[in-house]
């Protein structure tokens, strides 16, 4: 293995790139830091965990803590977690309406499908409690689970 390389951002002190000059060298002109083969480890591992590689004001790498997610970013989290809740649930409802138009046999019981259309809408309702966006999603209804 070759030499490690870290560079960054010399305005943020973000790494924006880890380089193996076995490999590939970094590029020219782009800041740059020489890595021990530990340093590189450890700043690959930290990334994977979830820290944010930068450079110390003496030039040594650091992981840090991510900042930590506003309201309204957490609010977008929230909804994209009770949208995805939502469409895993749409081809249950169209089957339904489907069958319905048909005239033929449901695979839901009425029961059933009530449970879905009340689950869905508790669902939709979330962003209007009070403690949105820390609330929990309500548990998927069990014969969903069974499809």
């Amino acid at each position: 293995m070759g030499q490690k390389y870290a560079t960054f951002n010399d305005a943020t002190r973000a790494i924006t790139g880890f380089y193996d000059d076995a490999i590939c060298s970094p590029p020219q002109g782009s800041p740059v830091v020489k890595l021990t083969a530990a340093q590189y480890s450890a700043m690959l591992e930290g990334q994977s965990a979830g820290k944010l590689p930068g450079i110390d004001a003496d030039g040594n790498p650091v992981l840090l803590d991510p900042p930590a997610a506003t309201g309204d970013a957490l609010a977008d989290l929230k909804r994209a977690e009770r949208n995805v809740a939502i469409t895993a649930t749409d081809w249950i409802v169209a089957r339904h309406q489907d069958e319905l138009a048909l005239g033929g046999a449901t695979t839901l019981t009425a029961d059933q499908y009530a449970a879905l259309l009340a689950y869905r809408k508790t669902l939709r309702d979330l962003p209007d409690l009070a403690e949105w966006p820390n609330v929990d999603l309500p548990a998927v209804p069990e014969f969903v689970t069974a499809l």
